[in-house]
């Protein structure tokens, strides 16, 4: 088959769909499924609307501003991990939506290796009521601050 017989055929399904307008946009959307599934080609479009649903998503929690800071500086690794786990859920209990988590980049650190970056993240990636997590924006600190989603609590 070329690419002329593939248009003639795409023209064929086109018309039929024209003709049945009143059967509307999903009639014409399953004609084309079944020409594509009839000819073994995938749809490169599919999954585009969920795909773009995540990307909007993304922008829309970059975007938001976080409603409570927690700074770590100063704190031991073990302090820093109880710190977080009661903020996160003091977070949840007030409805909020993204907080910060400042570490710190770790510059000042004993053997100059970031402690409280390694010990916030695992906190917050066990903690049940932690969503999704993002180094924060230049702004906020950048690689010395996460920024959370902070989950509704379930009663």
């Amino acid at each position: 088959m070329d690419f002329g017989d593939i248009l003639d055929e795409w023209d064929k399904i086109k018309t039929e769909g024209e003709k049945s307008r009143s059967a509307g946009k999903a009639e014409r959307r399953s004609a084309l499924e079944a020409w594509l599934d009839a000819k073994g080609i995938e749809d490169k479009d599919e999954g585009l609307d969920e795909a773009e649903d995540r990307s909007r998503e993304a922008r829309r929690l970059s975007a938001l501003k976080p409603q409570a800071v927690l700074d770590l500086h100063g704190m031991s690794a073990e302090a820093a991990e109880s710190a977080i786990a009661d903020f996160i859920a003091s977070s949840s209990r007030s409805g909020l939506e993204k907080v910060l988590v400042i570490h710190g980049k770790g510059l000042h650190s004993e053997g100059g290796k970031p402690v409280l970056k390694k010990a916030a993240r695992k906190v917050l990636e066990a903690h049940p009521l932690a969503g999704r997590i993002g180094e924060a924006s230049r702004a906020e600190g950048g690689s010395g601050a996460l920024w959370v989603i902070v989950k509704k609590r379930r009663y």
